[in-house]
Order: C-alpha cells, then sequence, then structure tokens
C-alpha cells in the first residue's frame, strides 16, 4: 500500500507540474501579463495538454487502468503530430526568427514538442517502478459482498492537482474566449496580442476553410519530375511554346547510341582540347589526382580551357565526353561515343541522398554529381582507392567520394531540378515545374564552399515576349550549356533553347529545335555543334545540330520592368 500510495502522489505532482507550468505560465504570464495571443495550433496544443491533464485525473480518482492510460498515450500521440507540424513550419527559418514570444530563447511551439516528450518520459519512469497494474486498480476499493467501489480516496496531493487542472482550465477559457470568440470563431494563423478590451480583439472564422477532413497532403509534397523513360506526351513544336519562337536550328544528324550504360542519359557534358599541344600518359586517368580541392589549380604551365565548356586542371580528360544517367551512373566516353573509358555508379543511399544525376561537372580534378533534389556528391579517379564498397554500386576500385552535400533554398525548396551546369565559379540549374509549383526559378550555387548564391525567377523579354495567358511555368528544362558566358537551357517541352543570361536570369533568345527529336534530355557543345540527347523506344539517340549560323541575342534588357512580388504573411 505505502508503494501505491507513493505512485499516486508522484502521478498527481505530474499532473500538476505538466498542467500548470506549460499551460499555465502560457496563459498566466505569457497571455495575461505578457499580451500573448495563441494561434490556432497553439490553442489546439494547449487543448492536448489539458486533455492529458484530464486523463491524468481520471487516473487519480479510477485508478490506472488500461483504458485510461491508453486514452493518455493517444492524446500525448495527437499532441506530438500537432507540434511536430507547427515547429516544422518554422524549423528552417534562419537564427533568431519565429513566432511568438519566446521562453528561454526557444519559442512557444518548440516547448510544445518538449512537454508532450516529456509525458511519454514521465509515464515510462513511474510505470518502470510502479506496483502491478492489479493493485494500482484496485487501490482505494471497499469490497462488500462481492461488490467493489469503482473510485479511489482522494489524498491532499490528488486533490490539489484536480483544483489546479480545474482553475488553469477555466482561465484558458477564458482568454480563448476574449481573444477568439464563441463558436463559430476559432484560432487565428496572425493573431494579435491580448487584450482586455473587448473592442481590440479580432474574431475570425476564416481558418474554417483550412479545416476540411481528410486534408490535403502538405505543400511540400509534389510529385517526382517527369524522366526520359517515363510515359509522357510531349508536344515537340516549338511553334506552341508559351514565347513567340521564330529561329530553329538545323539538324546536320542522328545516331542510335549503343553504349552500354545503367539507364538513360540525364547529362552530357563535353571536356574539349585544350589550346596548347601536351604529352599524354598511357593511361589517360592516371593522372587525374595531381591537384586537390574544388577550385582550379593555377600553374604556370597549365594548357588553357575555355571556361564556356568546362573548368579546371583536367588535361587528361580531352576529348572526352561526362555522361550522368538516371540511376546514379557516371560514364567517362571518348569523343565518338563508342568506349567507355571508366565509370561509377554511386549509392544514392545511406548518406545524404542523391537521386538521378542531373548534371555531371568538373572542380579542378574533382568530379561533382548533382542529384534532381539538389544533393551532390564529390567524387575523384583513383586507381589506387581499393574497395569502396560503401560510397558505389560499380566502380569501387577507382573511385573515391570525397563528401556529399545538400543545397538548401527557398524560393526553389518545392521544386526539382533537372539540369546543372557549372562554369567553374557558379553551378546553375533550372526548376521543373509540378503540379502545385509552376514557377521557372534559376539557381546559383558557389562552388567554392556549395552554398546558395541566388534565386530568381526567370524572366521574358521584349526580344522574347510571352503569349497572352502563356507563362514560362510550361517549359520543362531538362539540360543546360554554357555559351559565351550564357546559359542553354534544352526544354523537353515544345522542343525549345532558351538562352539565359545567368546574372539578370532573363530569356535573351529562344530557337526552336527539329521535330525529329524525341524526348530530349540533354545537351552539349561540342566543336561547332550542339550535341541533343533524346531517348526513345528503349536507347539513347543523339542529335546533332548545326550552330554554324547560330547568333542570338547576347545582351541584357537593362529596363526590362519586373512584376513586384507578393508579400505574405507566414503565420503560424
Amino acid at each position: 500500500m505505502e508503494q501505491t500510495r507513493k505512485f499516486y502522489f508522484l502521478f498527481s505532482l505530474a499532473v500538476i507540474g505538466i498542467v500548470s507550468l506549460p499551460v499555465g505560465i502560457a496563459n498566466l504570464v505569457l497571455g495575461f501579463i505578457y499580451g500573448d495571443s495563441p494561434c490556432i495550433q497553439c490553442w489546439a496544443e494547449r487543448q492536448s495538454m489539458m486533455y492529458v491533464g484530464l486523463a491524468g485525473l481520471f487516473i487519480l480518482r479510477y485508478g490506472l487502468k488500461p483504458k485510461y492510460l491508453a486514452i493518455l498515450l493517444l492524446i500525448v500521440a495527437g499532441g506530438l503530430y500537432q507540434s511536430f507540424y507547427h515547429y516544422g513550419n518554422h524549423a528552417l527559418e534562419d537564427v533568431g526568427q519565429g513566432f511568438a514570444l519566446s521562453v528561454l530563447g526557444l519559442h512557444t511551439q518548440f516547448w510544445a514538442h518538449v512537454v508532450f516528450w516529456f509525458v511519454v518520459l514521465v509515464l515510462g519512469g513511474l510505470l518502470l517502478f510502479a506496483p502491478s497494474f492489479q493493485v494500482l486498480a484496485q487501490e482505494g476499493g471497499v469490497y462488500a459482498h462481492g461488490n467493489r467501489r469503482t473510485y479511489r480516496d482522494l489524498s491532499k496531493a490528488n486533490n490539489w492537482a484536480f483544483l489546479i487542472v480545474g482553475v488553469i482550465a477555466i482561465t484558458n477559457m477564458v482568454q480563448a474566449f476574449i481573444s477568439t470568440g464563441p463558436f463559430p470563431y476559432l484560432g487565428q494563423g496572425d493573431p494579435i496580442r491580448f487584450s482586455w478590451n473587448f473592442k481590440e480583439n479580432v474574431w475570425s472564422a476564416q481558418n474554417w476553410k483550412y479545416m476540411g477532413f481528410p486534408r490535403a497532403w502538405g505543400k511540400r509534397v509534389v510529385d517526382t519530375p517527369i524522366l526520359a523513360d517515363d510515359k509522357h506526351a510531349w508536344d515537340p513544336d516549338y511553334h506552341n511554346a508559351p514565347l513567340q519562337v521564330h529561329k530553329e536550328l538545323p539538324l546536320r544528324s542522328q545516331k542510335t547510341n549503343s553504349l552500354t550504360l545503367n539507364a538513360p542519359i540525364s547529362d552530357l557534358l563535353f571536356l574539349s582540347a585544350p589550346i596548347a599541344p601536351i604529352q599524354t600518359p598511357a593511361n589517360p586517368l592516371a593522372m587525374l589526382t595531381t591537384s586537390e580541392g574544388c577550385a582550379p589549380i593555377q600553374q604556370s604551365n597549365a594548357p588553357y580551357f575555355s571556361p564556356d565548356t568546362f573548368a579546371g586542371d583536367n588535361v587528361l580528360l580531352k576529348n572526352t565526353f561526362l555522361i550522368g544517367t538516371q540511376k546514379e551512373g557516371f560514364y567517362v566516353v571518348d569523343k565518338d561515343l563508342k568506349t567507355i573509358l571508366a565509370h561509377f555508379v554511386l549509392d544514392k543511399y545511406y548518406s545524404a541522398t542523391i537521386e538521378n544525376f542531373v548534371g555531371v561537372n568538373m572542380m579542378g580534378n574533382v568530379i561533382r554529381v548533382m542529384g534532381q533534389n539538389k544533393s551532390s556528391a564529390d567524387v575523384r579517379y583513383n586507381p589506387k582507392a581499393g574497395n569502396n564498397f560503401a560510397q558505389f554500386l560499380q566502380g569501387a576500385h577507382q573511385f573515391e567520394e570525397l563528401g556529399r552535400n545538400r543545397l538548401r533554398t527557398s524560393r526553389a525548396s518545392t521544386s526539382y531540378v533537372l539540369s546543372a551546369r557549372s562554369d567553374g565559379t557558379y553551378t546553375y540549374m533550372l526548376s521543373v515545374p509540378n503540379a502545385r509549383y509552376k514557377d521557372l526559378i534559376l539557381i546559383s550555387m558557389l562552388d567554392q564552399d556549395l552554398g546558395l548564391d541566388s534565386e530568381r525567377m526567370v524572366q521574358a523579354t521584349k526580344n522574347t515576349p510571352l503569349k497572352p495567358q502563356r507563362h514560362l511555368g510550361e517549359f520543362y528544362i531538362t539540360g543546360l550549356a554554357l555559351y559565351q558566358g550564357k546559359l542553354l537551357a534544352l526544354s523537353k517541352a515544345f522542343n525549345t533553347l532558351l538562352v539565359i543570361d545567368p546574372t539578370s536570369a532573363q530569356i535573351l533568345d529562344a530557337y526552336g529545335l527539329p521535330s525529329q527529336i524525341s524526348n530530349p534530355s540533354a545537351l552539349a557543345l561540342i566543336d561547332d555543334a550542339l550535341v541533343v540527347v533524346g531517348y526513345e523506344k528503349g536507347q539513347n539517340v543523339f542529335y546533332n545540330l548545326d550552330l554554324t549560323t547560330f547568333s542570338p541575342n547576347m545582351t541584357p534588357i537593362t529596363n526590362q520592368s519586373k512584376k513586384p512580388p507578393e508579400l505574405h504573411s507566414q503565420g503560424c
């Protein structure tokens, strides 16, 4: 009996602490003294905390029975979901940003999460040293003629728990009525501060329109990109593009490629030969590890490579193609696209997940592969690497992984990319639309530290005006190339090539591609030609386009008018 009384005494203290500290302080101190008014999610969390206290009172009165314990755990599960949902809205904000008042430097939405985990920990600790369920459930019961009283005699600590929970519940009702109003009014996303003057409070029912069930998936749940081997009917006629396109690149030749790759090609980059002749070792990849880091190596006798093609000191990869595939494959292929010189297939899991190589670039002697989720890996060729089983499904004896990185964006955080090209200083990417988000966003990552440099909304110009009721989000960019400091963006939709200024994110010109090109997914500049890769009937097809007459407008429109952004309050 002594152990049982001790259990219910400690349980009373737990109920008092869980209700009076978080809910009491938020209500009496933050609310009535400092004027803090809960948002709709804060009210939901407070209600769950009060329900925790109510379940605790049932246990104090009727004993610890499985049904009361089950109700308590269900309430805590709901509260954890609410708090996850709430502070998840603010988890990725910059340091110091948040919503409403803070306690010990942490905002109240975070403390709600702490409270519900605290309930789990306290309950677990009490049950760990508690008597059996049968003893706890029967404590205080009086047997007479085979019948038993179903409730317990309350101690002073138990009575205090009832009193405190009741008072806190009433004071919260008062605050809720004054600041939020009676039914059908309910909480707000951006409540004003609490005031005892009824005229200064706002009663609103606007959030009812967000209370439907079942609710749609979260704003960050979007469909994955449409890849080369997905069944999708693309319009190949550039005359139907959202921009007015009046130029076309002629088709020189096409051929089906027989390279043994693990998946359709998703990126293509040609490494041009240096201007000055060099001595090439017998193994064309043997000296790849002669430089360190991500920045181009400065050597007095180093050959010069055009920054329009790639950056870095990679003289031994001259006249080769770098190929990326949809299933995280990387291949070094000769200029004739017949021989694979080296390759690896990255294990995309078990670290920062990297899905579908959309960009393969060289940073000095480092290979940087970018995935559709804006996560990248740095890999180096090393024939003495041993067996790097942990990082590679294929090529573990020839390559070593140096590290992985996740690029965090803002405007493009809910969009995938299917293109990534580096100029030696920045890596540029263009977002692809999904069912929820349609904007065409140019993303720039600083190659040196892999951090975000800028995000810009791509703009049409007077040189490439939009058609009425059309928008740039209709394009589906699947490849990027660099041409005289400008970006050539390949759109799978409407077979269009856009010329984009990376500084202003303006579309300077647009070219149509021949209708013979089917399902384009990558492009690369080589000599005086543009190579476009398509995917048709399970095979990669290389289309060679003539660039001898390619002379796009290269001058940004300095007085381009900009539409002011729409500002929205994030709320809770």
